[in-house]
């Protein structure tokens, strides 16, 4: 199972699963309070949402929900036994995205082939309270971060992350064509670096060379003031300036 941990920052909350210990970051405000208490994790046929229901940084609730927000299964964390149990599942006012005016809506992606429907829409990625991203799984198994930069409901960038952290980042340029703008990689502290392009400027730039000191104009001598003035002088013959 993947777990996304992009979000607005809140704070990070420990999620069980199947006995092994995993730490993410909120992606999610659920019950519409400004705070993102919950990882969202994007399935085949909807959500998982592990959700911090005390503040206290571990997931209490999970909750398996389809596309169109109904809550489908439920399971409660015990922490002294470390397991889930069922119960009944309850669902949530106005549906899952009660918190988030657009959230579960689907996006519309320009193609070559013509526009297809991406979604649902549950991220926010610039922490305005209105969901812009979808976050799918490529068939290669890459995740790839799909948002509405202008909020007119089409896609203007894609971000793609494979497996091993090296991320590339496009732009819708029209007619369905996407232009490569950005790559980089995660690195192991979880931070994104762009990759670094060099600048052509000269030689030195390339070679790492110094470069070549350049021959100095000779200075005339101070003390012969009449070689600046009157008839030009008449080269020597004789080897006095070899």
């Amino acid at each position: 199972m993947y777990i996304e941990e992009t979000g607005a920052g809140d704070g990070d909350i420990k999620v069980t699963v199947d006995g092994e210990e995993y730490t993410a970051e909120a992606n999610y405000d659920l019950d519409g309070d400004g705070l993102d208490e919950t990882v969202a994790v994007m399935t085949d046929d909807g959500h998982v949402a592990y959700i911090d229901e005390n503040a206290d940084g571990r997931a209490d609730l999970m909750q398996s929900l389809s596309n169109d927000g109904q809550v489908l299964d439920q399971a409660r964390f015990h922490a002294d036994t470390g397991e889930w149990t069922a119960e009944a599942p309850h669902q949530h006012p106005g549906g899952a995205g009660d918190g988030r005016p657009d959230d579960g809506k689907p996006m519309v992606m320009g193609t070559p082939q013509g526009d297809v429907q991406v979604g649902p829409v549950t991220e926010d990625t610039n922490s305005d309270g209105i969901a812009d991203t979808a976050v799918v799984q490529s068939d290669n198994g890459n995740t790839v971060l799909v948002t509405d930069v202008d909020g007119d409901g089409s896609a203007d960038q894609v971000v793609e992350i494979t497996q091993t952290g090296d991320v590339t980042i496009s732009h819708h340029t029209g007619n369905g064509e996407w232009t490569v703008v950005e790559q980089g990689q995660i690195g192991d502290n979880g931070q994104y670096a762009p990759n670094e392009i060099a600048s052509a400027t000269d030689d030195a730039t390339w070679t790492f060379d110094e470069p070549k000191p350049q021959p100095k104009a000779p200075v005339a001598d101070p003390g012969l003031p009449a070689m600046c003035e009157g008839e030009p002088s008449r080269p020597a013959k004789d080897d006095s300036w070899v």
